[in-house]
Order: structure tokens, then C-alpha cells, then sequence
């Protein structure tokens, strides 16, 4: 009984805590009360202050109105306690007996700049506080008597942007209005980040009252909706831009077996891009992070002279495309030797060579006379076979293939209708890609833990597929003895480590370091990129002596509750 009654008493009183909780604290009858209405607005906004509940007498008094940017307490002193403020006015309470005594009312606009105190600080977005001072004939009015916050806001807005969609280095107007008078501008893509910033080509600072008419192009981005942010000191806006896919060739006409580079911009990062020529594919491209890429293909053999399309369509389905105008019929195959009337022997076979260039891609046509009559001729590049053909009534032929990826020099080109064999030789370019990928992540410095990505930008050459190389070392100067992991033939600009590399890696506070080099299709090999530092977070691992700990203190738990149980049950029994 005197348990439940203990508990009956606590409950009570748990009740009327929560009660006394819950009812509002009214305010004291005759305080100093003021309204801010509203209690936040921008720069140059009319803002309503009305006071009530002064006190009156036959003395006059007055109220002074400050605007600050220091937090005090009440009772505290200006230009002692708050040196940054704008005086906002003084307003008259009356007289004791007057209809409105200890009333008033203010309106003012939220100001530009705070330059009453002894500190001048202009006006920015965030939290400011309005004071009361009361004053009578005999003085005190720098002592504080009521407070209240109130919050400035970023102020202006875009009017329009036009156009507000369009392909990477659109020009765009951007005009807004309700921004800080005379003040520079700044434009940003999706973030506030310097990183983001876009340089504006006309109108960099805003009007007398407070106008902006500038001009920025599109900065190279991917595909889709994106916020142009544009700030001008605390204030700032933003409107959308839809950035549209778009591709510009390196020619606009050309003969069939030409060399053509096309450049992609505003498709999907690191996106798969298919590029069709009369909608045959003729290519494939990885675009980089900011959705662009380029690559060169050759156009098709076999059309006639006309209008063609070019296109480039991604994974996401954003796609482009651009006119081309074969401007001839398919270029002549190589020149046949002159054949003779006769079969000849086998010393008298010969082969000739047109090549479109020296590079991993280039167009290989051979004819060759001297052999058999009728006979299938197979040619090999080294010891690979690239293309089988027939020779006509007279031992000749002519057969056309693309070079396929090997090291820079010279290869032996091979043909043989299993009699007769000639050979003639094709030189690979042999110049290196100029400059290392950019190192993107991990960031100088950082800790990394599973999975542990590395990624760069992509590099493009002559010779293309582009693989890269892969080093991590736990120096950085890349010894032999350091070097923990060696990767190469890596085929995208991105490697994620497998569960047995990363088991190379303990969690030490000792740094790694990091490179990576470019290596095209003819094998040649641009410098080392600089090393790279990171650190591997150690994966957690529970200690033997805690979990033990663990679980002998929960056994002490369970037995002390069983033991409390028993004897309550004792007790009442």
C-alpha cells in the first residue's frame, strides 16, 4: 500500500508539471513592450516598430531606436556595449493624461550600411537587433530598456534569362532587379563556390537603383537542368538554364575514308557516347565529368557523294547530331601493280602500300600482284591475321584494313596464298601523349576507406583506345621496394580496388601515395602524374577484452535483477 500511495503522489505531481509547463507565461501589465512587423525584410524594405506599455509623467520622455549588429543583454550602454549601429530616429511618449501616452509608432527602411557608432560595418543577410532607449530631461538615454531580433534577408530577384536553354557557350542576358545599388556582380553555376564562378563578359556591376543587365556564356557542364546563382553582396537569386547536347566536327565535307574528329559537350558524365555516320556506329567515347569528349573515326568507304548526318547519342539518351557533305565518290583504292599476261614465280610477287596516316587506326590498303591466279590471299600484321581476299584471273588483288593496336616502330605486313609470299613494312607513330591526366580523388591528404576509388580525367591522342597505369607506393618517390600496386591496361579514367588490393593497404597513419600515366594504342607513354598523398581509414575492429568486458558486466545486470526480483516476491509472499 505505501508503495502504490508513493507512486499515486509522483504521478500527480509528474501532471501538474507538465500543466504548469503548457500554460504560456503571460507578459507583466505595464512592461515596455514593442511590435516589429515584419520581423524580417531586405535591404531598403519599410519596416513598422510600435511601442506600448511606457510609462508617462508630467516629465517628457522620448524613446531612442537603434538598428545594431551586436547581441547584448538589456541595460547594457551605447556606444559602450554596442559600437555598430544606425540610429534609427527618436519617437515622443507624451505626456501623462494624453490619449496615446506611451504609445508610438516608426516606420524606416532596414539600411545599407550601419555607420552611427564608432564602427561602420554595411548590411548583410543575417541577424540584427533593434533597441529601445528611454530618455527624459534629465538624460539616460544610451541605457538599453527593450530588445528585439530582427533578420535581414537577401534581397533582388532574376527578372529573366534569356534564352534559358541551349548547348555549352551559349551567350545568356541575365536582367534582375531589387539588388544593392552600384555593387559588383557575381555569377555562379549550381553552387556558391569559387570553383563555380562564371566569368561574366558584360555588366559586372549593378545600377544606381539597383537594376543588373550581364551577360555570361554557358560553361562546360553536363546535360540537364542547372541554376545560374547570381550574388551581389548579401543579396542573391537564381534562375535555371537547360544545358543541351551539341557537336561541332572538325570538317564539314570530306571524301569517304577521310580522317574526322568530333567534339561533344553538355552529354552525361563519364557516359558511354556512340557516334553513327548514316546511322552506321563509326565510334565510341567515354565523356569526362563536365559531360564532354572528343574523339576521330574515318568515314565510311562505300557512300556516294550527298548530305549525310553525324550523330553522338549517350547512355542517358541525350543525343546530337550535325550535317556532313561528302563532296566526291569513294577515293580510288590503292594503285593495282601492272599484272602480267603470265603466271610468274613466286620472286616475282610484289606488294604495295597507302596508308592515311601512321597512327593505331589508320587505313591500310595493299595490292598485290605475282601471285596465283584465283587463290585466297591471307594478310597477317606481324603475326596477326587482319583481312583475307582473292586475286583475279591475273594474280592480283587489293585488300584494305585498319591498324590494329601495337607498340610504336616498325611492323611487317605479310600477304601469302600459301605459294607465294611477299611482305612490306608499316611505320606506328611513336609520339607519347604530352601531358599526364589530372588527378581528381582522392584529394591531397584525405583518408579513403572501402571501397577505395581513384579517378582522373581523361586523356585523348592520335592513337587511340587511351589505357592508363595505376601505381600506389608507400613512398613517394615510387622505389621498387615501395610500390604495392601496379596496375595497368586500365581501360577507363577510374579504378576501384578489389578486396585482395585493398587488403595491401593497412589502416596506418602512414601516408600512400598515388599515380597514374597515360599509355595510347601504339604503347607510348606520357610522363608519371605527380604523387599523390592519401591515407587508408582502418576498418573497426571490436577488441576480445571489450566484448568479454561486455559480457560480464551484463551478466552482473541479469543476476542483480533476478536477485531484486526474488527478494520482491519474498516480500510479498
Amino acid at each position: 500500500m505505501k508503495c502504490a500511495r508513493t507512486l499515486r503522489i509522483l504521478g500527480i505531481a509528474a501532471i501538474l508539471s507538465l500543466l504548469v509547463m503548457a500554460i504560456p507565461a503571460a507578459p507583466a501589465l505595464g512592461a515596455n513592450n514593442i511590435i516589429v512587423s515584419p520581423e524580417e525584410g531586405i535591404i531598403g524594405e519599410e519596416i513598422t516598430i510600435t511601442g506600448y506599455n511606457f510609462t508617462v509623467g508630467a516629465t517628457e520622455r522620448q524613446v531612442r531606436i537603434i538598428f545594431a549588429l551586436e547581441d547584448v543583454a538589456l541595460y547594457k550602454l551605447i556606444d559602450i556595449d554596442v559600437e555598430t549601429y544606425e540610429e534609427i530616429g527618436w519617437e515622443d511618449l507624451g505626456l501623462e493624461g494624453d490619449t496615446d501616452a506611451g504609445e508610438f509608432e516608426r516606420t524606416f527602411e532596414v539600411p545599407d550600411e550601419l555607420n552611427d557608432g564608432d564602427e561602420a560595418e554595411d548590411v548583410e543577410a543575417g541577424d540584427y537587433f533593434i533597441y529601445i532607449c528611454i530618455t527624459t530631461t534629465s538624460g539616460g538615454e544610451d541605457i538599453i530598456r527593450v530588445k528585439e531580433e530582427f533578420t535581414v534577408i537577401g534581397g533582388g530577384e532574376i527578372s529573366s534569362i534569356d534564352p534559358d536553354e541551349g548547348p555549352v557557350d551559349t551567350l545568356v542576358e541575365i536582367t534582375g532587379e531589387g539588388f544593392p545599388s552600384d555593387d559588383d556582380i557575381e555569377v555562379y553555376l549550381d553552387d556558391v563556390d569559387s570553383d563555380n564562378e562564371i566569368d561574366i563578359e558584360d555588366g559586372d556591376e549593378t545600377e544606381s537603383d539597383g537594376d543588373l543587365e550581364t551577360y555570361i556564356y554557358i560553361p562546360e557542364t553536363t546535360a540537364g537542368d542547372h541554376d545560374i546563382i547570381v550574388v551581389v553582396g548579401s543579396s542573391e537569386a537564381e534562375a535555371e538554364f537547360t544545358v543541351e547536347p551539341s557537336i561541332d566536327l572538325s570538317n564539314q565535307s570530306g571524301e569517304p575514308g577521310d580522317q574526322l574528329t568530333i567534339y561533344g559537350t553538355g552529354f552525361a558524365r563519364r557516359s558511354e557516347a556512340s557516334i553513327y555516320f548514316n546511322n552506321t556506329q563509326v565510334a565510341i567515347e567515354t565523356t569526362n565529368t563536365e559531360g564532354s569528349f572528343d574523339t576521330t573515326f574515318f568515314i565510311p568507304e562505300g557512300l556516294s557523294a550527298g548530305s549525310y548526318t553525324i550523330e553522338a547519342e549517350d547512355d542517358d539518351y541525350n543525343s546530337a547530331s550535325a550535317p556532313f557533305t561528302l563532296t566526291v565518290e569513294p577515293a580510288s583504292p590503292p594503285t593495282e601493280p601492272t599484272s602480267p599476261t603470265e603466271p610468274t614465280s613466286p620472286s616475282s610477287t610484289s606488294l604495295t602500300i597507302n596508308q592515311s596516316g601512321n597512327t593505331i587506326g589508320s587505313l591500310i590498303g595493299i595490292g598485290g600482284a605475282g601471285f596465283a591466279p584465283n587463290a585466297t590471299v591471307t594478310l597477317k600484321y606481324d603475326d596477326e591475321t587482319v583481312a583475307t581476299t582473292t586475286t583475279d584471273a591475273t594474280g592480283t588483288f587489293v585488300a584494305t584494313f585498319q591498324a590494329p593496336a601495337s607498340k610504336y616502330g616498325n611492323h611487317t605486313i605479310t600477304a601469302t596464298d600459301g605459294t607465294n609470299t611477299d611482305d612490306v613494312t608499316f611505320t606506328v607513330e611513336s609520339v607519347a601523349p604530352e601531358t599526364p591526366p589530372a588527378m581528381l580523388l582522392p584529394l591531397l591528404g584525405t583518408k579513403v576507406k572501402s571501397p577505395i576509388s581513384f579517378d582522373w580525367e581523361l586523356v585523348t591522342d592520335a592513337s587511340m583506345p587511351v589505357t592508363y597505369t595505376l601505381q600506389i607506393a608507400t613512398a613517394d618517390d615510387f622505389s621498387d621496394d615501395s610500390i604495392v600496386l601496379d596496375k595497368a591496361k586500365i581501360a577507363q579514367a577510374q579504378y576501384i580496388l578489389t578486396e585482395e588490393e585493398e587488403l595491401e593497404l593497412a589502416g596506418m597513419e602512414t601516408p600512400y601515395y598515388w599515380r597514374v600515366r597515360a599509355v595510347d594504342a601504339a604503347m607510348n607513354e606520357s610522363p608519371w602524374t605527380g604523387a599523390g598523398e592519401f591515407y587508408v581509414t582502418a576498418p573497426f575492429d571490436f577488441p576480445n577484452w571489450a566484448l568479454y568486458t561486455l559480457l560480464g558486466i551484463g551478466a552482473v545486470i541479469i543476476f542483480a535483477i533476478g536477485y531484486w526480483l526474488g527478494r520482491r516476491t519474498a516480500f510479498y509472499y
